[in-house]
């Protein structure tokens, strides 16, 4: 049987760890992004194919950060928790630019993340659906 938590402290620890996932990719850093994730974590990107599981996000995530360096904030519009599942809607804010380039391109990402608690009790991202508010180009 689990100890229990309150609604608070859940809601603070999906927080810290959407926290430490930028801080992480603001880094560079992929090793600390892939902690934030459940093995089995499905990632519906806009306009690409789902990523399934932490080993091909892995590769994927060092390919983009030895293309991007990323400095986003986030912020927060909800986070609901209901036993040992929890979604946050959020968005960050901030820019990338490739290595090596001076000009930086503003990002806004819109996300909707569905956590789920781990056999540890910690929580963990374990789908995620984002898109950008910029308007899709035409032609």
């Amino acid at each position: 049987m689990r100890e229990s938590t309150s609604a608070e402290e859940d809601v603070r620890a999906i927080k810290d760890l959407a926290e430490q996932y930028f801080q992480s990719a603001n880094n560079g850093n992929v090793e600390g992004c892939i902690a934030t994730m459940a093995p089995d974590v499905v990632i519906m990107p806009p306009n690409r194919t789902s990523i399934l599981g932490v080993e091909q996000l892995r590769g994927l995530s060092r390919e983009y950060h030895a293309s991007y360096e990323m400095r986003y904030s986030l912020s927060f519009e909800e986070v609901e928790v209901a036993g040992d599942v929890a979604y946050a809607r959020a968005t960050a804010s901030g820019t990338r630019r490739h290595w090596g380039e001076d000009n930086a391109e503003n990002m806004e990402w819109r996300n909707v993340w569905i956590l789920k608690r781990q056999p540890d009790k910690t929580w963990r991202f374990w789908r995620i659906i984002f898109n950008t508010a910029k308007p899709v180009s035409e032609g």
